[in-house]
């Protein structure tokens, strides 16, 4: 029997599991992927992907690859059964860099990132393979799987599931899933050459039939339509049905259907989402309802959390960071649950006096201005945030506000006047960032060496009204005006511990740093 050995195992080359090795990889660490299929998709699965999802691409210095091959700023419309907009949302904020709602084709994300792993970073990578059993030893998990030809054994300091809703690591643990399944059929219908040209997608809430029809890059649509009790799912996937659905869309090529399937949908949370040196990720540890998109973007905000704590996990021989994964995420996942549930009874209402008192309040909204943009700009989605897990709160109600968030990535310059988003310079590595009229006054250049010994680089942001300066570290200005909304400008003169994931570790006066260390002592990050 051959053996393998590694840092991190992945079972599931899905996207969780996709960006989850490049990240690993990024950050140096060496990983094994394992796949039961013989290939990544080659159909999709996946339709939407959000402005964190590039945000991740981009780290991974793949988003230029990518642009071209998505539809960018897609809004979202609400139809009435008697065909009249009475909902719509279509967010112009790009607080992360990029539109929050855009659509993608699946086999084309999961190539490039497959790409990326064999030829950048000579990941190995194993189709055909199923994960069997596994056992532990003092310091690492021995895991058997099985190919077509060989069974062989991979020894790992960790095993990372990320295989989907069917999990058997999740099984292997006795993991229990908490929450509801679904019976409610759905039939998903995709098209190569939609005749709907129709650039944002549509949502028809009509209690006799609700669908949703979603665009994506070149000329492809998806349609989802509710099934009623009574329809057989054999005889709903038969072409006569199929074409009668369509052609009341407006739709009039049959010829081009990509993919035809029946499905019901869950919404449940693994109960443990690390147990015995194994993580679950993804469809894994949790299952999202479809109607708000982030079901795979989800499973990527996992990738990205636990890339990094993994790194430094094993790195520091210090696994303790590992615990703070569930207690960031698991809250999240379950508003994101909540919220897509609530946007499927928009376009799912149980009888029609409910759906009529829907589109009244829809209508009502529609002249109070901040409830009309709460909903237009898309505020309702849950922030990227959390309350516990690798932070340090402070004594100021105003910077706990933003501790935990994401942090923006404003358009920035630098003294020469280049220009570039805010994440082309801090790469993946821990980062203060001063934000301050002149930054290059809070901070020592005996300070800058200490943390830089712990990997930690520093960054100076202006505000856009104040030029920056060429100094010892790097400084920038906030052309786009990211920064200067009401929360940040309250931080003026502050500096922010920024994670390699991005998120805002803490906050500190400029001029002390005293939250850093705090947070560094409690997970034991010394410096020299």
């Amino acid at each position: 029997m051959k053996n393998f050995s590694t840092d991190v195992l992945i079972v599931g080359a899905g996207p969780t599991g996709l960006f989850l090795s490049n990240l690993l990889a990024s950050h140096h660490i060496k990983n094994i992927l394992i796949e039961k299929n013989s290939s990544t998709v080659k159909e999709p699965r996946a339709v939407s992907i959000d402005d964190e999802s590039l945000r991740v691409i981009q780290s991974l210095g793949l988003i230029n690859q990518f642009i071209n091959k998505i539809s960018l700023n897609c809004g979202s419309y609400y139809i009435s059964p008697n065909g009249r907009i009475f909902a719509t949302i279509n967010p112009s904020s790009k607080l992360y860099g990029f539109p929050k709602r855009n659509s993608f084709d699946q086999p084309d994300l999961e190539d490039l990132l497959l790409k990326n792993l064999l030829v950048k970073y000579k990941v190995n990578v194993f189709f055909d393979t199923k994960f069997l059993n596994f056992y532990q030893k003092k310091d690492m998990v021995c895991s058997k799987v099985i190919s077509k030809k060989n069974k062989f054994q991979i020894n790992s300091k960790f095993i990372v599931g990320c295989d989907g809703a069917n999990s058997i690591l999740r099984k292997l643990l006795d993991i229990k899933l908490l929450g509801s399944s679904y019976k409610e059929k759905w039939l998903i219908l995709d098209l190569f050459n939609s005749s709907n040209k129709f650039r944002h997608t549509q949502v028809f809430c009509d209690v006799r039939r609700p669908c949703i029809t979603l665009p994506g890059p070149r000329g492809i649509r998806r349609y989802e339509f509710k099934l009623h009790k009574s329809e057989n799912e054999k005889e709903c996937l038969n072409l006569i049905f199929i074409k009668k659905l369509l052609t009341q869309k407006g739709e009039n090529d049959y010829s081009s259907i990509r993919r035809k399937c029946v499905y019901t949908f869950n919404a449940l949370i693994a109960n443990c989402w690390f147990k015995k040196k194994i993580l679950l990720a993804g469809d894994a540890a949790h299952q999202t309802p479809p109607f708000a998109g982030q079901g795979m973007n989800s499973g990527v905000r996992d990738a990205l959390n636990l890339s990094w704590k993994l790194a430094f996990a094993i790195n520091s021989n210090n696994p303790k960071i590992l615990n703070s994964y569930e207690k960031e995420r698991k809250h999240h996942i379950a508003q994101m649950i909540k919220i897509s549930l609530l946007m499927g009874r928009v376009l799912n209402p149980k009888n029609k006096f409910l759906g009529t008192l829907t589109r009244l309040f829809f209508y009502l909204i529609s002249y109070y201005k901040p409830a009309k943009d709460y909903i237009f700009q898309m505020r309702f989605k849950p922030k990227p945030s959390f309350s516990e897990g690798f932070l340090w709160k402070t004594n100021n109600k105003y910077e706990n506000e933003l501790i935990g968030q994401l942090f923006p990535q404003p358009i920035v310059d630098d003294f020469k006047g280049n220009q570039f988003l805010l994440d082309e310079i801090l790469g993946n590595n821990f980062f203060i960032i001063i934000y301050s009229n002149l930054p290059q006054n809070f901070i020592s250049n005996k300070l800058i060496k200490k943390f830089k010994t712990k990997n930690i680089n520093i960054l100076g942001i202006t505000p856009e009204c104040i030029n920056p300066v060429q100094t010892t570290f790097k400084i920038v200005r906030d052309v786009s005006k990211t920064l200067s909304n009401y929360q940040y400008n309250r931080q003026l003169n502050k500096a922010f511990f920024i994670r390699p994931d991005k998120y805002i570790a803490t906050i500190t006066g400029a001029d002390n740093y005293n939250s850093i260390y705090d947070l560094m002592d409690e997970f034991k990050i010394k410096l020299d």
